[in-house]
This record gives structure tokens, sequence and C-alpha cells, in this order.
């Protein structure tokens, strides 16, 4: 069995951020717990309460007073989330997914109307992408997301409801268990993981000045077809 940790860096709706971000974490039951140890005693390396959850922003701006990371200096919050990203690709069964969507481009487009348009597309192509992994390794897998607002939850659980019933253009969802499991990230080691992920995936693609030295870490985990070099697992949209 598979799990499909799944997060975002940016935002969907226009402004703001131009892009967003949304990058998948598989990972193999069986290794969960050593993850969860290494991350635990990552995080009691450098002072941190394991049980207090670390987000990725708080290594590129550590914020004030309830930054977990406001000790730090820059150069250890940088080897944190360096080492953080480690433990992914160190997990030899881990893979990763993301999806860069640029949201001016979209939204000129003439089926996209909202940013939950933006958002449900973005979830389209990240599944799709998993149950490619799925089938390749001829396993079966679900899919936990970080909670959102109450009426963005349901309506989360009724698209993942559609898609995997319905299936896409592309493909059918045979390998996926159920829909989507939704809990808070504090709680969950997966969740918090992939939000490093997706951070990585955002800085070295969707900024001004790319910052490509986290992104490098997990490169080798994207998902594909290691026979013919194809990396299926990362896609620009449009």
């Amino acid at each position: 069995m598979r799990i499909f940790f799944v997060d975002e860096s940016g935002t969907a709706q226009m402004g703001g951020t131009k892009f967003l971000v949304l990058a998948g974490l598989i990972l193999k039951c069986e290794e969960w717990p050593s993850l969860r140890n290494k991350f635990d005693i990552l995080k009691s390396k450098f002072g941190i309460n394991p049980n207090v959850e670390v987000k990725w922003r708080h290594v590129r701006h550590p914020g004030g007073h309830r930054s977990p990371l406001r000790t730090l200096t820059d150069a250890e919050r940088i080897r944190f989330g360096k080492q953080t990203l480690g433990i992914v690709r160190e997990a030899a069964f881990a893979r990763v997914v993301g999806i860069v969507i640029d949201k001016v481009a979209a939204f000129a487009r003439g089926d996209i109307t909202s940013e939950e348009d933006i958002y449900e597309h973005a979830v389209t192509l990240a599944t799709e992408r998993y149950q490619y992994y799925l089938r390749a390794t001829r396993d079966l897998g679900i899919i936990v997301q970080d909670h959102r607002r109450p009426h963005q939850d349901m309506r989360l659980r009724a698209f993942y409801r559609s898609v995997l019933t319905s299936g896409t253009r592309w493909t059918r969802f045979p390998n996926v268990v159920e829909g989507v499991f939704l809990t808070p990230s504090d709680y969950s080691i997966g969740l918090q993981l992939v939000d490093f992920v997706a951070g990585a995936f955002y800085v070295a693609h969707c900024t001004d000045k790319p910052d490509p030295k986290f992104f490098n870490i997990i490169r080798g985990k994207i998902t594909g077809d290691p026979k013919i070099g194809k990396r299926h697992g990362f896609k620009r949209w449009p």
C-alpha cells in the first residue's frame, strides 16, 4: 500500500502569487515509521520539539516568535530544510510529483473561470500521475491532504469522488482506494514533509530568481520511466 500526501505552495486565486504548485509525496506504508523517526530526530537535533509542526515558510522566512525556527541562523534554517528533504531522498521507495500551474495563462483559457477550477485541475494532474505510479508498481494507494475550510473540504471530497468514479480523458483510477482523506498537517508527518517538497518545487521554478538547491535534493525522486528517461511526475500547465 502507498500513501500519496498532497500539499500546495502558492495560492489558486487570481492575484498574489503568479503560480500554484501542487506537490505529492508517495510513501510506502512500511517506510513510514522510519521516516517519522528520522524527522523526529532531525527536529530534536535542531532544538525543536518533535511534536511541533515546522512549515517550509519557516525555512525561507523565519517569522516572529511563533516560528519554531526563530532561534536558528539563516545558515541553520537552510541546513534544516536540506536535511528534511534529504529524509525523502534517502527513503528507498519514496517518490514525488510536482504540478506547476501558471495562473495567468490558466485564467486566459475559456474553461478556467475560478480558483476552484485551477485547484481541481492541479489535483487531477497529480492524481493521474499517482495512478500511473500505482499501476507500474502494481500496488494500491490512498490520498491524504491537508484540510482547508469546511465548504472547500466538502467540494474537494465530491470532486475526488467524481474523478475516481468516472475517470479523466487520459486514465481511470482502479488502484486508488476511496477518495481523499483530509487531516490537519500538524498531526501528519507525511503532510509536513510534502510541504517541504512543494516549497522546493516552487522556489526552483516559480520565482524571479530560481533557487534550485532544495529541488536538486529530490529531483531524482520524481516519478517516471527510467528506461526512457521520462519524468512524467513533473508537469507544467498550461
